[in-house]
């Protein structure tokens, strides 16, 4: 796990809070500690007193606590942990929670502080090691864990690891001295995800006075009808505004409505669309489009179940059609818009985690409904803010932002961490050999069969793997071209999302013309071909023969 962009960590102490005299005195008791010994006090060889980290783990329902059976203090507890000399005290309460616990994801609720105690530890031996009574100056953060995580027990200091009910707290903790920490830090987990929920709410109202003079303008912000909102966020999906503009006018020119883009040919369509990449939107287009004519009279449905069962409309493009369009209160959550609650929220779970987008889905459909005349408006706001303001690379623009003054995130110097996403999985890389063949001014191109990654769309012909000269000699006469002449060989790469081409391209003189290919000159393959961008990137530009 690595360590996070965290405020200086003495300024962070500095700026908690007290809540009571027995947390304003431990508080002056760090705050001195800090002063006196600034960074010493993050390492447990200061006898005296250091730092530790601790998380308090709950579970999503905020009934139970997920806590271990420590052999040295004889009784369940929190997991925590020595700051060692780390200054990011969040991520070390999360290292020694998953270390502690066996539990393999846990997240903070909130990047904020939850308790700062001074705590004191009996002596003790560990790991044969005689260790004198000490203090421990404690952070503590709010975790959240699932339950259903498989758990196991740290053998050299714990006995134990169990989801202890709130209520039996009591009965399982031997030390009377830790439960009013216990009882006070469940309270305040419980008032943290309160709080973030009003403040979401509360943003609302400000957001919607900044749109209006903050909204760019867009060719799709001008007459949002079903058809043209549809067309703008499926181009959008994986592309930027700024790309999209151009191809956006272009489709709408060429096919204007829905009637037109229904009798058009997947040929057709996908040429319209050639550059914009994930062709499988482009097929979904026209798809959509027949089942329209066909089932509904050419007309948009209107209800957000039947917007939602047509090809390649998720939850969140029929969100947008049908707040946009219709005004109905169902909200488009996507990125941008998990991102900027995740920072106005303060909350630290991944973004693409499927329970927390399901929780801040439902809190945003709650919020629509209570601003039943502003849906569309609310959508588009969303929108706006999280692509000029609270952007998702680089640093946000929270100077500007309408929602700084209420923005958990800025409050508590997390902004810049945040949102959090699951890592991803490395990207499969695959080797192709790709044959540019020429025969009499012609190329050969063949539609893809294989299942799966470009189904269907042109291609020129291609193998798996990096062929040999020996080998490409063979191919050529199993493909009976009668191969003039290897004129040059180019390697090319292309990125998709989860796959990586490594790509030899082979360029071929020719005698034949093979059947199970198609030969087009290359203004044929310009004007009537859709390459995907992972092929033209290979020049058919005649001046390679000369």
């Amino acid at each position: 796990m690595q360590e996070l962009e965290v405020p200086d960590w003495k300024e962070r102490i500095a700026a908690y809070i007290p809540q009571d005299k027995r947390e304003q005195n431990d508080y002056e008791t760090i705050l001195q500690a800090v002063r006196r010994d600034g960074n010493g006090v993050l390492y447990r060889t200061r006898e005296e007193g250091h730092v530790t980290c601790s998380g308090f783990v709950m579970n999503a329902r905020m009934d139970a606590v997920l806590m271990v059976y420590h052999t040295i203090y004889d009784s369940f507890s929190w997991t925590g942990g020595h700051a060692d000399g780390s200054t990011d005290f969040l991520w070390t309460a999360i290292k020694e929670a998953k270390e502690e616990t066996g539990i393999a994801s846990v997240y903070a609720c909130t990047g904020s502080i939850l308790s700062l105690d001074v705590l004191p530890v009996k002596e003790h031996v560990k790991h044969g090691h005689r260790v004198v009574s000490h203090v421990h100056y404690n952070i503590t953060y709010g975790l959240i864990g699932d339950e259903t995580q498989s758990l196991r027990i740290k053998d050299d200091e714990n006995q134990a690891v169990r989801w202890i009910p709130v209520e039996k707290i009591d009965a399982v903790c031997k030390e009377p001295h830790m439960l009013p920490v216990y009882h006070k830090l469940i309270a305040r987990m419980r008032f943290a995800i309160e709080n973030q929920v009003e403040t979401a709410k509360k943003s609302i109202s400000p957001l919607l006075a900044w749109y209006p003079t903050h909204a760019r303008d867009l060719p799709w912000r001008h007459n949002c009808t079903p058809y043209r909102v549809w067309l703008s966020e499926v181009m959008l999906q994986q592309t930027r505004v700024e790309a999209v503009k151009a191809y956006y006018e272009r489709f709408l020119k060429r096919f204007p409505d829905i009637q037109s883009l229904a009798a058009a040919s997947q040929d057709a369509v996908n040429k319209c669309w050639e550059g914009l990449g994930y062709y499988s939107r482009a097929a979904n287009l026209r798809k959509t489009a027949q089942i329209i004519v066909n089932d509904y009279r050419g007309e948009f449905p209107r209800t957000l179940e039947e917007v939602q069962s047509l090809p390649g409309i998720g939850a969140y493009t029929a969100g947008a059609i049908c707040s946009i369009c219709y005004g109905l209160p169902v909200p488009a959550a996507d990125g941008n818009v998990f991102r900027v609650m995740a920072r106005v929220m303060d909350c630290f779970c991944e973004i693409d985690r499927s329970s927390w987008k399901a929780e801040v889905t439902q809190l945003l459909a709650e919020i629509y409904h209570a601003y039943p005349d502003d849906c569309g408006t609310l959508t588009q706001a969303f929108m706006e803010l999280g692509a000029t303001v609270c952007v998702p690379n680089g640093k946000p623009r929270c100077d500007v932002c309408p929602l700084g003054t209420l923005c958990l995130g800025k409050k508590y110097g997390d902004v810049m961490r945040l949102p959090l996403r699951t890592a991803k999985k490395p990207r499969r890389v695959e080797q192709l050999t790709v044959f540019i063949l020429r025969c009499n001014g012609k190329y050969a191109v063949q539609k893809r069969t294989e299942k799966g990654l470009l189904h269907g769309l042109w291609q020129y012909p291609n193998l798996a793997g990096i062929l040999t000269e020996t080998q490409v000699r063979e191919q050529m006469k199993a493909w009976k071209c009668d191969l003039k002449a290897i004129m040059f060989t180019v390697d090319k790469k292309h990125i998709f999302t989860h796959v990586e081409w490594e790509m030899q391209g082979v360029y071929c003189e020719c005698g034949k013309m093979d059947k199970r290919f198609v030969w087009k000159t290359a203004e044929e393959i310009e004007k009537e071909i859709s390459l995907p961008t992972a092929f033209r990137q290979f020049s058919i530009d005649e001046s390679w023969m000369k």
